[in-house]
């Protein structure tokens, strides 16, 4: 091949490869399309506001001097002359008259394990079972981080292990166990001798060991006089206990929860919500008395509360948030979606191909939505690429489904009808 021949060649293939690279950045540069990437996305839209306990309220007051003992939890219910609270000369006693009922309490089990009623009809592998059971729910409790029922697990974990040692022999009785803790008991007994007064319930409803000072000025009977700025104020406030306040007594069981909160559409009159507090673990299900507009965009929200536990009982000022239900789908801008006939979808676009996927929405947002995140190939999926451009119908990529939509209009699955977008 001589020389010439080589160059004609060359010189060919040259302008090949130049206009080659000018068709893939012509073809680069005018068919770029405006797309954005299908994500998976989580909404929890929750209201975080400070919230004021409120319930009609009656302070119990003592004037003596000692340590004081409260003889119920917060909340229990009590009635009219009831003991509420014990007075010692020293907090010594209080600690004494605590180890009497422990080792009162191991008493009676110590009795209980040893009683030819229990032992003499008990069998040691039913035994073994429970002891098997007790110690895996102890263990789930302390998993959990639930505390709360740990001793009396412990308690009937022990009753369990000295039964079991009694039936099968491995202890023939508990009579100088009994006989060492009675003799302490007695000890402890002497010691904690000797209350100085009694403090009791001026009225029947449920007692709780503290005061604030609000008593007088929050109330259920003075709801509707609340102001925005009288709960701000209280909750930037540091309560004050009022002199020879040791307790009060609620009327009811119900309470009123206020906050201040951003005016929210989901927040209305006559509606329920699920509420959560910093203060308890537990949530709360409470009926939406009023919502009254306030400054700055801010709403006043009275609402009922019907439950009543040790935490909320004892509450007064909590950070706390409305709960709503949170959604997991594929977001789809709001300015992407389309309809095809009475179908609602998007455009998606796979190389040159441009075909067009429903979506299913199970939340709306200001700008955007969320579809169901599946894997049928009919709808939008994971990670595929919506245009958010206009689209011309000649440059649909035409589709089995298409096809199949066709010829059974029962093939469109479930659709939403929305057309708000």
């Amino acid at each position: 091949m001589n020389s010439l021949t080589v160059k004609i060649i060359a010189a060919l293939l040259g302008v090949l490869m130049v206009t080659m690279l000018g068709s893939q950045l012509y073809y680069f540069v005018n068919e770029k399309h405006d797309t954005e990437e299908a994500v998976l996305s989580t909404i929890n839209e929750n209201i975080s506001f400070d919230g004021v306990v409120v319930r009609n309220e009656t302070v119990i007051n003592y004037s003596g001097s000692g340590v004081i003992d409260y003889l119920f939890e917060d909340g229990s219910k009590v009635k009219a002359d009831d003991a509420v609270a014990e007075v010692y000369d020293s907090e010594d006693q209080i600690i004494a008259k605590r180890k009497v009922q422990q080792l009162d309490a191991e008493l009676a089990k110590l009795d209980k394990a040893q009683n030819p009623g229990t032992t003499n009809f008990v069998q040691p592998e039913i035994l073994k079972n429970r002891i098997d059971g007790e110690y895996r729910q102890m263990l789930s409790r302390i998993a959990r981080g639930d505390y709360t029922q740990i001793g009396d697990d412990k308690s009937e974990l022990l009753l369990s292990m000295n039964i079991y040692d009694v039936v099968t022999k491995s202890e023939s009785d508990y009579n100088s166990r009994v006989s060492a803790l009675t003799n302490e008991r007695n000890k402890q007994a002497a010691a904690s001798a000797g209350i100085k007064d009694t403090i009791k319930a001026t009225k029947t409803g449920y007692f709780v060991s503290s005061a604030d000072g609000y008593e007088n000025q929050l109330s259920i009977d003075k709801i509707d006089s609340i102001t925005a700025q009288q709960v701000n104020e209280i909750v930037k406030a540091t309560p004050q206990k009022p002199k020879n306040a040791v307790g009060k007594i609620y009327d009811g069981y119900s309470c009123k929860i206020v906050g201040v909160m951003d005016a929210d559409k989901r927040v209305v009159e006559g509606g329920y919500l699920k509420l959560a507090m910093s203060a308890s673990k537990n949530t709360y299900d409470v009926y939406v008395d009023s919502v009254k507009n306030s400054d700055d965009g801010k709403i006043l929200v009275v609402m009922s509360c019907d439950k009543l536990d040790e935490e909320l009982a004892s509450t007064r000022i909590a950070s706390s948030m409305i709960v709503f239900d949170e959604f997991t789908g594929v977001r789809v801008p709001r300015k992407a979606i389309r309809f095809n006939g009475d179908q609602k979808g998007v455009y998606v676009i796979l190389g040159k191909d441009i075909t067009f996927k429903k979506i299913d929405v199970i939340y709306e947002g200001d700008d955007f939505v969320l579809s169901k995140n599946t894997d049928d190939q009919r709808y939008l999926l994971l990670y595929d690429q919506i245009l958010l451009e206009n689209v011309r119908a000649e440059d649909v990529s035409s589709t089995s489904d298409d096809k199949d939509s066709s010829e059974n209009p029962d093939s469109k699955g479930e659709e939403r009808k929305d057309e708000s977008s």
